[in-house]
């Protein structure tokens, strides 16, 4: 049978997104019904973040564009058929470093759309196991950094910089936003090149280097003691109020969704402006 990968953008978005395309591709090849799920996993369908895979021979390649209409509809999907213990697991998983993940997650889903909420107990399940390894080891990271986590004052801005194994700034936002709601800060992923931004009083965001166009991401560190934190501070600021980068459900996708719903960031404001 002729192998299939799916390559996409190594973000959670991006991953979500493949996921999506993987069931359209899916129902197309097995089930004969478009819009109905086929009732079982085929190995050959894969996905794979394209920065660091190898081609293969015999393997038919599929480019997947990040599409966040998409990756909403996933989370919808596991959230509703699902519930709420499987979604956490799925993007925990999500935010490990296993090249394999998206794969295992894909297969994970499959099951579980036709099993229910009873997958997460399906322990005897390889794919069940290695999604629930995965959102364990980077929840464990996670906690790790909200323990360790040590930011400069620099008058202005607090900043801090990780090295992260797994994408953990999805998985700490929440706390650091609630424990300095009245501070501007930022937390700098140096493996990812993204930045978690909080700004006092405000919602917090994520931004790319190469979204930012940030004086000194290319061969220049950051968190030298030389470094203008104003300047730094302004870049992103002014990044993100460039009207065609502004792209709010591209950072509700990036932002961690799963626990939107009982972020206080998102009830009505109490801060007056």
């Amino acid at each position: 049978m002729e192998k299939i990968v799916l390559l996409c953008e190594d973000s959670i978005e991006g991953m979500l997104t493949a996921i999506y395309d993987g069931f359209v591709l899916k129902n197309e090849k097995f089930s004969g019904k478009p819009g109905a799920l086929a009732d079982h996993y085929e190995d050959n369908i894969r996905i794979h973040p394209r920065e660091n895979y190898e081609y293969e021979m015999f393997t038919s390649i599929i480019q997947v564009e990040t599409d966040d209409k998409k990756a909403d509809q996933t989370i919808s999907a596991i959230r509703r058929k699902l519930g709420e213990e499987a979604y956490l697991m799925v993007l925990r998983a999500l935010c490990h470093y296993d090249e394999d993940r998206a794969s295992d997650v894909f297969a994970f889903l499959v099951r579980g759309f036709q099993i229910g909420t009873g997958i997460v107990k399906k322990l005897g399940d390889a794919y069940v196991m290695s999604v629930m390894e995965l959102s364990r080891k980077a929840a464990n990271e996670a906690h790790s950094f909200i323990e360790f986590i040590r930011f400069e004052d620099t008058g202005d801005v607090l900043y801090a910089r990780i090295e992260p194994k797994c994408n953990v700034l999805p998985l700490i936002a929440r706390h650091f936003a609630g424990r300095f709601p009245n501070e501007n800060f930022i937390i700098y992923d140096e493996v990812r090149k993204l930045s978690l931004v909080h700004k006092k009083f405000e919602d917090f965001f994520f931004v790319k280097d190469s979204e930012a166009n940030i004086p000194g991401t290319v061969g220049y560190d950051v968190s030298t003691e030389v470094w203008d934190y104003k300047q730094l501070w302004s870049a992103y600021f002014e990044s993100t109020a460039i009207e065609d980068r502004k792209n709010p459900k591209c950072q509700q996708n990036l932002l961690p969704l799963w626990y939107r719903k009982n972020m206080l960031e998102f009830s009505e404001k109490k801060v007056d402006k």
